[in-house]
């Protein structure tokens, strides 16, 4: 158990000072679990999800490839067009453009072409660029706890507890919804009086076509048709098992279609394969590896154990934790391995304790990890792409700016989140 917990918090350390590549700091600590002989390379492997892996690549996979063809880019401008680059506007549609996005794709790829195409516009309409593109940020991670192909941790946690993407949109998606509006609201608030004075120019918003954005034509029909199709098959596996008998897991769902893309893209598709960050699935795996060492060397039970003991056996305290204590925590902590550490002790907690069932448990889980890491600039990946393409376009944020904008935001809707859990719990719908 101390080996264990020892490489554990070893590699938990230095993911958070994030001096070396995380994937190489994953991989070290699965790798020690193997050569000191906590468990050999089979037994590592059971421990792997490979259900959450194949979901992620076949999303990937879609994703690269409509990212290749220019349709987020088109997306955004055609918004911006629509809204005829009313800074108000703006202010108020972009943030929630960017929390739908990252209900359904990465939301480190929504702010890769969210942020430069802001600064551009923002550039036309006179507006100051950084409280939008934190806004921007907070509402993708908002949006990426709606659904279970948003954020990382609701992979980890539905691919890895058996819950579906019907489940996440049945309940964590309306508090979602609620929360992204309630978050612009807050900032559109703070900001109102500078917007005021940003006017667009004919002149400046001339060169902003949206047509020009797609590369690809042919690329963008076959990756939308694909990313719908997986959409679908997401939305209805469990359906068609029972009405017709097709058996899908959610990784085959997102699979099929996405093979299919790439099949029907012939030599287009070739250099978005290259393309797909086999990086983030190698870090994937050496996480579950690690945390298979905690679980089978019984430190999980004892975590488990020790949360239900803290928590006096009050499920509004246990909920509290993992909204409060748990989103604060992961807005200096990686929310990937906190998430996936963290559904093994909820596990453990709904087999062993009848304080509360698992499904409540996971949403509450599901709503800190992935909002709590606004707080920060590394509090999710998305942040951290943020901060840095920011800095990249001349931009000094600083930590105390970041957190003066984000932090009230984040925690009046954690509160909103709160509520809303113990209103579940009290009807019984979870």
């Amino acid at each position: 158990m101390l080996l264990t917990s020892a490489i554990f918090l070893i590699t938990f350390v230095v993911l958070i000072i994030d001096k070396i590549p995380r994937t190489i700091v994953a991989i070290t600590g699965a790798v020690a679990m193997l050569v000191f002989g906590v468990m050999d390379i089979k037994e590592a492997m059971t421990y792997v999800s490979w259900e959450t892996i194949g979901l992620l690549f076949g999303m990937f996979s879609l994703v690269a490839m409509l990212s290749e063809a220019g349709f987020f880019q088109f997306l955004a401008l055609w918004v911006a067009e629509k809204l005829n680059y009313r800074a108000a506007a703006i202010f108020m549609v972009f943030p929630l453009l960017s929390a739908f996005l990252a209900a359904f794709i990465d939301s480190i790829t929504v702010m890769l072409f969210l942020v430069s195409l802001t600064y551009e516009i923002c550039r036309c309409v006179d507006m100051d660029p950084i409280p939008l593109v934190v806004a921007e940020v907070c509402c993708a991670n908002i949006g990426g706890a709606a659904t279970l192909v948003g954020d990382p941790p609701n992979v980890i946690l539905g691919t890895m507890l058996g819950f579906t993407f019907n489940d996440f949109a049945t309940h964590t998606a309306p508090i979602a919804v609620l929360s992204a509006f309630l978050c612009v609201s807050l900032f559109y608030l703070k900001e109102k009086n500078r917007i005021a004075t940003s006017q667009a120019t004919c002149i400046a918003t001339e060169g902003l076509r949206p047509a020009d954005k797609i590369t690809d034509p042919y690329l963008l029909k076959v990756g939308l048709t694909g990313f719908f199709v997986a959409i679908v098959l997401l939305t209805s596996h469990t359906f068609l098992e029972h009405a017709i008998g097709i058996k899908l897991s959610v990784a085959e769902a997102a699979l099929i279609p996405a093979i299919l893309a790439i099949l029907c893209g012939g030599h287009k598709t070739h250099d978005i394969i290259q393309r797909i960050d086999i990086d983030v699935l190698l870090f994937f795996i050496a996480l579950f590896v690690i945390v298979g060492g905690l679980e089978k060397t019984h430190v999980i039970k004892y975590l488990a154990d020790t949360m239900v003991s803290v928590s006096g056996g009050s499920p509004y305290i246990m909920l509290a934790f993992l909204l409060f204590g748990a989103g604060y925590t992961s807005g200096v902590v990686d929310n990937v391995p906190l998430a996936l550490t963290m559904g093994v002790i909820l596990k453990d907690i709904s087999q062993t304790s009848n304080m509360l069932a698992l499904p409540i448990m996971i949403w509450a889980l599901s709503l800190g990890v992935d909002i709590g890491g606004n707080i920060t600039p590394i509090g999710a990946s998305a942040n951290v792409v943020a901060y840095s393409s920011m800095e990249k376009f001349g931009s000094k944020v600083g930590w105390s700016r970041w957190i003066g904008l984000a932090f009230w935001p984040t925690t009046i809707v954690l509160i909103l989140c709160y509520s809303l859990i113990i209103v579940k719990l009290h009807i019984g719908w979870y």
